[in-house]
């Protein structure tokens, strides 16, 4: 697999930084491909609505979308998915672990007044 480039991955978190957006992910990845009235049915938007959102993750590769007869069922992209998150597949499976903190120096005892 391919590693993708900061600018691709900056793309496609841009285009998760609405709401909408990941709750059609969200609910793409629990339900697998829905057409377009289902999930807006799902998500409680307009099909409008739905659809601009459709084309910024689509065009940041997240999703597919496919027309079958006049539905467009949309899935999500798991190659995409993998690529953006490759480089941090171990942190999420084993968290790095902190260093130690540095010893604490003493401090100097002031002078004694006189």
């Amino acid at each position: 697999m391919r590693r993708s480039s900061a600018e691709q991955r900056a793309k496609v978190f841009k285009a998760l930084s609405d709401p909408t957006r990941v709750d059609i992910v969200d609910a793409l990845a629990k339900h697998g491909p829905l057409c377009g009235t289902d999930l807006a049915n799902r998500l409680g938007i307009s099909l409008a609505l739905l659809s601009h959102h459709w084309d910024v993750l689509v065009e940041a590769g997240i999703i597919k979308k496919e027309r079958v007869g006049q539905l467009r069922f949309c899935t999500l992209d798991p190659v995409k998915l993998a690529e953006i998150t490759s480089g941090w597949a171990d942190a999420v499976t084993t968290p790095p672990v902190a260093p130690p903190a540095p010893p604490k120096k003493k401090r100097a005892k002031p002078p004694a007044k006189r």
